[in-house]
């Protein structure tokens, strides 16, 4: 995803709830980043549901 935003832990522990609105009303991921390093990446439960289900 070319426009996935970048966002520090710390910064997400402020507007986590914002960050979960933005997933599931505009299936927006966001890339969680500690010490500018990416760590993990917040997406919509049914991408997850959807990516998990696909064949390997």
């Amino acid at each position: 995803m070319a426009n996935t935003p970048q966002v520090a832990v710390s910064d997400a522990r402020k507007e986590i709830g914002k960050l979960i609105d933005a997933a599931h009303y505009a299936g927006q991921h966001t890339i969680l980043a500690k010490n500018d390093e990416p760590r993990a990446v917040l997406v919509p439960y049914r991408w997850y549901i959807e990516a998990r289900n696909r064949p390997v």
